[in-house]
């Protein structure tokens, strides 16, 4: 497979509303991996086939992650998802987009979705970028879809952020952007990295409960 023909797969996924069918044809593994957060510091992309043990078979190249199930927010509110991955990274709740977080030359043309906001903060060779407000009540579900992937190999890194309207956040040395807690879905304690291999964040955040 061609980078120009994973970019269209990839395209062809996201504006089908992440319909797994869309990969029915490419090789898939068959244990599935959990995880409760995405907050992946620059690092060798072989690392993820590592991770599903499939590092024989499975290149570091051309390869996607659905992470997808139900999680509870923590409180009433508007919130949005900001985020970076190099090379995508993507977020749908309820079946809707609400963030696409890519490497400017990743080109998504089905996809239609554009960040409402300019470039966040600086993040590797790239800038998080802002996802639409959402509204979420306490005690009630919801459907959450996160995809991540690679192309070419070489280097791998993902971030995924969450800021509640009107919340009060520390701020970024130079004044510019807010320093937001990363998204967890259960309880988990992270490094803080330089911000060469990730982006500074908030220790206090609330936990939105995955349901099982």
């Amino acid at each position: 497979m061609t980078v120009k023909l994973y970019s269209q797969v990839v395209d062809e996924f996201l504006a089908k509303k992440m319909d797994d069918s869309v990969l029915d044809k490419f090789y898939r593994v068959t244990q599935p991996l959990y995880t409760t957060q995405l907050y992946i510091p620059i690092m060798d992309a072989k690392e993820a086939p590592k991770a599903f043990s499939v590092e024989k078979t499975v290149s570091p190249a051309m390869w996607l992650i659905h992470y997808k199930g139900q999680a509870v927010p923590p409180e009433t509110g508007r919130f949005r998802f900001i985020g970076y991955a190099d090379d995508w990274l993507a977020v749908a709740v309820n079946g809707k987009i609400a963030l696409v977080a890519a490497r400017q030359d990743v080109k998504l043309i089905q996809t239609r979705w554009e960040s409402p906001e300019k470039a966040g903060m600086r993040v590797g060779n790239g800038n998080l970028k802002v996802g639409d407000w959402i509204d979420f009540k306490n005690g009630i579900p919801f459907d959450i879809d996160v995809v991540i992937g690679e192309r070419p190999g070489g280097k791998f890194g993902a971030f995924l952020m969450i800021q509640k309207e009107g919340g009060v956040y520390e701020m970024t040395p130079d004044g510019q952007f807010p320093i937001l807690p990363i998204f967890q879905v259960a309880p988990r304690k992270v490094k803080a990295t330089n911000t060469n291999a990730g982006p500074p964040f908030s220790a206090n955040a609330s936990v939105w409960i995955a349901l099982p």
